[in-house]
This record gives C-alpha cells, structure tokens and sequence, in this order.
C-alpha cells in the first residue's frame, strides 16, 4: 500500500473525508488492541489474535495529522513601532514580531514558536521526527488531493533513528502507572512522545513583555528586580512581574502544544478506525532518560549546581534537539542573540532578504516596514536571563527546560473485548471496517457500530 500513490488509495480518501464533528464528538480513548490482555477482574480478557503493527502508511497519516506542516500562518496582527517610553504603551497595538516563524503546523504555538518535538516507538524502532527547522514551500501544503502523495516521503526525509529497538521502558510502576503496565508499548502499538522545549519561547516571551513594560523579579529573593534595574531606571519597562508567575505562564503556554499534537492524532484515528488514548501514566524522567533504569530516549540531564538535592533536568539531546541554553550555548547573552537572529538575522523570519517564505503579496516590502526589538528590549532580555543563570545555575529557574507530560499510544482495536463488555456503539463503523478495508484481512465483523 506504501509504495502506490496515497491519493489512489481508497481507504485514504475515505479517513480523508470522514465527518469532523463525527470525529470530534465519537473520539473515546480505546485502550484494548489485537494481542493484549487484562489477566483478571469484571473485564478480564485475552485478545484471541496477534499484534498487528501499524503500516508505515498509517503512522505517516497520523503523523501528518499531529504535527504536519500544513503551509504558512498569517501573523495578521498590527505592525506598528514601540513607544519609547513605557508609560505611552497603554493604547500601543504593536507586537507582531513576537512571532518566531511564518510556518504553519496542524497545531497552535505561542508565537508560532512550535518548540514541541514528536518522537515515536513500533517494533521495528524509536525516531525523532525533527522538523524544527523545516520552512513550507506553499501558502497550503495540502491544497489538492495530489498532495497526499507526499506524506509517507516526508516522514521519512525528516525522520530521524534513535535505535532499531522499541523504547526500553521497564515493565515496573517505578516507570509505568499500575493501570497502564497491561497495555503501554506493548507489541503491534506505536507510541507517540510530544516533548516541548520551553526555553526559546521563555526568551522570546521576556522581550515580549518587555515591549509591553513588563520586567521580571525574583520573588523568591524579596523581589528584587531580575538583573533589569537599570531599564526600571531607564523608563523602557515600569511594570514588575514575579519570576515564578511567568514561568507558570510558559510553562502552561508551551506544554498545551503536546496536548494539540495527541488531540489530532486522536481525531485520526476516529477516521481511519484505530483504537488509542492519551494519557501521562509513564514517568517522563525515565522515559527521557533521567535514570539507569533504561536508555529511553537519551536525553542529556543536568542538575543545579547550587542545589545538589534537586531532580536532574532534561536540556535536549546534543546534536538533535538542543535548549537555548549553556551548554548549547557559550551563555545566555549568545541564546538570546541566536532567538534574536532568527527573526530579524541573515535567514531570519522578518528578513526581507533572507529565504524563508512568507505569506504576503508583496513580501520584500511588507517585511522592511515590520519594526524590528529595540536593542534596549533585547539588553534587558540578556540582562534578565544571565541573572537567572548565574542566581541559579540553570535556566529555566524553576521550570524543566525541555518537557514531557502527554503521551498518544495507537493500536489496532480488539472488536472482540468491546463486544463482550460495552453496550452498542463502543466504537465507529470505520473501526468495525478497519482490517478488512486497510490490511484486506477477512477480520470477524463485530456488531454493529455507532
């Protein structure tokens, strides 16, 4: 099925047009696949077949869904100069170039920031899907039905191989909450791992509100101002801000992304007739690969230095998927700049010179007339940030850089458990018809679907 083109194939086009509110309003965690079993209880059950494994087709289609690029985003948001002072920023309707990137994913970001990784575990292995840096070629990526040809090539043009093993989590409720050690990567299922980093949006989200005369300080250490003293003094910012208060408001800004990519994987698999959920039942520490307990997927932990009690941090993977942050960077100030150079440098985002695509008519024109941060903005942003670093030897300072809390795990549907234990309408047509339609296998029909 793979190697024909996608938008021949029958069972696409239907998952394709399948009822949107038919999906949204039918989506229902299904946890039972082919092959598993709940050893005992009201719902004991042993699946009578094998594991089936997603086909690459499948993953490609649920991946696209998830975290796809699907063209560019509109930043249709006023693009007026700064004040100067603080005090005229009560009616200013500017901030357009709080916006990181002209890409559109299937998925909301703070500042079209899109800092959130998929990696993914099957049989045959555990992947990074790495698409950070990857631009869109059109307004809309998927404005015909030719371009459906192309998922299955994407994917494997940006994906990357961690191991030819399935992620190694240990089989304990040290790794795996009690109620998901019967069913969590197990054989024939693939589980999709969102991890955010928090860090490029922390800086982008510094001189945002900045711009909006807001400066942070340290309310763990009686309020002073966080390194930014100087710019209170200046009038640029008149507006104090609790350190801890704003890095709750990242951290809840950022990390509702893994949410957006688990939620449209779902959707998904409404359509297409795969069983699935989302849930946080697995320690991320382990599964990022914080402790000897396994590999996972090998991220780089540290811990503070002032601090030799406190839990180690993930801060990216080196080479792959890196924080803005030493030891990525020399120090913040050189963070700062590189968050800085991807709007406004030689390839950046508002560069009227630069490569990247844009959404408008007249793109060299309207980029020259975008506003650029005032330098006093980003010294402060330097300022603030090499405080927090040198007050507390890391960065974020309380929150973890790079983040796991969502997981997705998708398996083909065992009809035979929900017709035994669930009333009518335990699951779609399109989950009735799924192996017989995408794998042409004679499966038993079940009842009747919803």
């Amino acid at each position: 099925m793979a190697e024909q083109r996608l938008s021949a194939i029958p069972e696409v086009d239907e998952a394709w047009n399948f009822s949107l509110f038919e999906a949204i309003l039918n989506r229902r965690s299904r946890r039972f696949g082919l092959g598993m079993e709940i050893k005992e209880g009201p719902n004991a059950f042993k699946s009578p077949n094998d594991p089936v494994p997603l086909t690459e087709l499948e993953e490609a289609m649920l991946i696209t869904a998830g975290t796809g690029v699907s063209g560019l985003n509109l930043a249709d948001m006023p693009h007026t100069k700064r004040p100067e002072k603080a005090y005229d920023l009560a009616e200013w309707d500017g901030m357009c170039n709080t916006m990181m990137e002209h890409v559109g994913r299937t998925w909301s970001s703070p500042c079209g920031n899109h800092g959130t990784e998929l990696f993914y575990t099957n049989d045959e292995g555990l992947y990074f899907l790495n698409l950070r840096e990857v631009q869109p070629e059109h307004m809309r990526e998927f404005d015909d039905k030719s371009d459906r040809d192309k998922m299955i090539e994407f994917v494997r043009q940006h994906r990357v191989e961690l191991s030819k093993e399935r992620l190694d989590l240990p089989r304990n409720t040290t790794a795996i909450m009690s109620f998901n050690l019967w069913n969590v990567n197990m054989p024939g299922s693939t589980l999709f791992m969102p991890v955010t980093d928090l860090t490029e949006e922390f800086i982008n989200a510094i001189m945002l509100m900045a711009d909006l005369g807001a400066y942070l300080v340290d309310d763990l250490h009686g309020y002073v101002p966080c390194g930014n003293e100087r710019w209170v003094k200046d009038g640029h910012v008149d507006n104090p801000m609790p350190l801890s208060y704003f890095e709750r408001g990242i951290m809840t800004a950022t990390s509702v992304e893994a949410g957006f990519i688990d939620h449209n994987i779902m959707l998904a698999c409404q359509a297409m007739g795969l069983g699935g959920w989302i849930f946080g039942g697995v320690t991320s520490l382990v599964a990022m690969g914080g402790t000897p307990l396994c590999r996972g997927l090998g991220f780089h932990f540290e811990g503070s230095p002032f601090d030799p009690n406190q839990v180690p941090h993930p801060i990216g993977i080196d080479g792959l998927f890196e924080s803005y942050r030493p030891p990525y960077f020399p120090n913040m100030a050189a963070a700062v700049d590189a968050v800085v150079a991807k709007k406004f440098g030689p390839k950046g985002t508002f560069n009227p010179s630069s490569s990247k695509p844009a959404p408008y008519l007249n793109r060299g024109d309207f980029l020259r007339q975008v506003p650029h941060t005032p330098e006093k903005t980003i010294q402060l942003c330097k300022d603030t940030c090499n405080y927090i670093w040198q007050t507390y030897g890391r960065f974020p300072a309380h929150a973890d850089p790079m983040v796991l809390y969502a997981y997705c795990q998708v398996q083909h549907l065992e009809l035979e458990f929900y017709d035994k234990y669930y009333r009518p309408g335990a699951y779609l047509r399109s989950h009735r018809e799924h192996m017989k339609k995408w794998h042409k296998l004679e499966a038993k029909a079940g009842r009747k679907a919803a």
